[in-house]
């Protein structure tokens, strides 16, 4: 497997798969089933968790509460730098009925609300720092995740940088970090500061995920997503292309994985 950081590559898949549904609810539905299956084949592992924010959270009302359970860790993949609860993606987090039921299980969290005076980049050292201490704890444990995929084809927090792949490779392809903060600026996003997992992260630790993008406005990003050829400067959700295992839930018809 390779990748180039310029106009194009090209790679072996590592092992990714896509499955086309006729309605949000049903892609939802089975969405959330691979991710219960995920959790329930590692019978009672240490598991970390980290969820999507954005229309992803919608996952997580389906998801069967048996498999909530002390020895899950569970957070949230990226970051909005904010204090506010309609923007922090932890915050609404907090606010589904599954962090409730989560709760009432005895799950551990890693909470990313900010704390009082806290800079972005000390979010970003607490959040670097809580993923690497929850590996070295369990060194056997699997991490799990759900993605969305941004009409931009951004994914996990991580915006495209076409005008300047040196610098999408700095912020994501460090191999010492697996949390960054940076400002994506409003041209690219109404949320620009955040802090969100590498790249480095998603490949290497990510033993699972579970993409979720629906919706026809959506269909120029994933044809990026599923083609032979594409950088990931211009289209970071190709991620999902070089990760351990991911599996792609949508309502857009006609893709295939070339």
């Amino acid at each position: 497997i390779w990748r180039t950081y310029g106009r194009h590559c090209t790679k072996a898949l590592a092992d990714m798969e896509l499955r086309t549904f006729t309605s949000e609810a049903t892609a939802a539905a089975a969405a959330a089933e691979r991710l219960s299956t995920a959790f329930t084949a590692r019978a009672g592992a240490p598991i970390l968790f980290l969820s999507a924010g954005g229309s992803a959270l919608a996952l997580l009302e389906y998801v069967d509460d048996s498999i909530l359970a002390s020895h899950v860790t569970i957070g949230v993949s990226d970051e909005r730098f904010s204090i506010e609860e309609e923007v922090n993606n932890f915050a609404q987090l907090a606010a589904t009925n599954f962090y409730q039921r989560a709760q009432r299980r005895g799950v551990l969290w890693i909470d990313t609300r900010l704390k009082t005076g806290e800079t972005q980049a000390a979010l970003a050292e607490r959040f670097d720092s809580a993923l690497k201490t929850w590996r070295a704890q369990h060194s056997h444990g699997a991490v799990l995740i759900t993605q969305g995929i941004g009409v931009d084809g951004h994914t996990a927090g991580i915006m495209p940088f076409p005008e300047h792949p040196a610098r999408f490779a700095e912020l994501f392809e460090n191999p010492q970090r697996w949390a960054v903060d940076y400002d994506a600026s409003a041209q690219k996003n109404a949320y620009p500061l955040r802090v969100t997992a590498t790249l480095v992260f998603l490949r290497g630790q990510v033993a699972q995920s579970i993409a979720y993008a629906v919706g026809e406005e959506k269909r120029n990003a994933l044809r990026a997503v599923v083609a032979k050829e594409g950088a990931l400067a211009h289209t970071p959700a190709r991620v999902l292309r070089e990760m351990q295992h991911a599996v792609l839930f949508t309502t857009v018809s006609g893709l295939r994985v070339e």
